[in-house]
């Protein structure tokens, strides 16, 4: 007889069932930590996002956790910047500048580097009054992130103080692999917060910026 199932295809049922991801969705995709549902909301948004950048242009603000390598749109921030002012990319990092401006306020997009949006903080909040972060509200574990804005600069210049480095992961699991490019397969990059407050206080609280929830 002919076989209509195999055993590749029962798990992938037996995973339907229970709702979760297919392992081999998961190899052929991005870390996430999401049931299948909203797994499944997720990558359509995905597409949607780069659909209409492919036929609407260039964004006013870029949705950082749709991309499946956040490293590389950070990149080409710097690329960019280093042709139209002719500066060594090598010499540049980008610089992240916390916005109090939402996604939908956003309606053009700023001189120099990129805005982002997208991302959430673990362990404490970004204060929209103060303009710097704050303890975590009370039985709320995640606090949606304004826009931030991407901006290149050269490195021996840029000494920010008053700030916590804030790591940004793709998935809450805060854990990776070297992938063959050398970069982290959840870490993305270090951002800087401001904070009046010692990095100590929010290393020990586990802060960090993820790019999707758990949920």
């Amino acid at each position: 007889g002919e076989v209509v199932m195999d055993g590749i295809l029962e798990k992938m049922y037996q995973n339907f069932v229970f709702q979760t991801v297919p392992i081999e969705w998961e190899n052929a995709g991005y870390p996430c930590l999401k049931p299948l549902p909203s797994w499944v909301e997720d990558f359509c948004g995905r597409i949607d996002f780069m659909g209409k950048w492919l036929h609407d242009g260039p964004r006013p603000a870029y949705w950082l956790p749709g991309f499946f390598f956040p490293q590389g749109f950070m990149t080409a921030v710097k690329q960019t910047y280093s042709r139209d002012m002719s500066i060594a990319v090598d010499t540049l990092r980008i610089a992240s500048e916390m916005t109090n401006l939402e996604s939908h306020d956003i309606k053009s997009p700023p001189d120099v580097g990129a805005y982002v949006y997208g991302l959430f903080m673990e362990g404490a909040r970004f204060d929209r009054d103060t303009m710097e972060m704050a303890e975590s509200l009370p039985r709320k574990l995640l606090d949606d992130l304004p826009a931030i804005m991407l901006r290149p600069v050269i490195t021996e210049d840029y000494n920010p103080t008053n700030i916590y480095s804030c790591p940004l992961y793709k998935t809450s699991l805060r854990a990776g692999t070297l992938s063959t490019t050398g970069h982290s397969t959840n870490f993305v990059v270090t951002m800087v917060v401001p904070s009046m407050k010692e990095e100590d206080h929010w290393v020990r609280r586990g802060c960090a910026m993820l790019c999707m929830r758990d949920d």
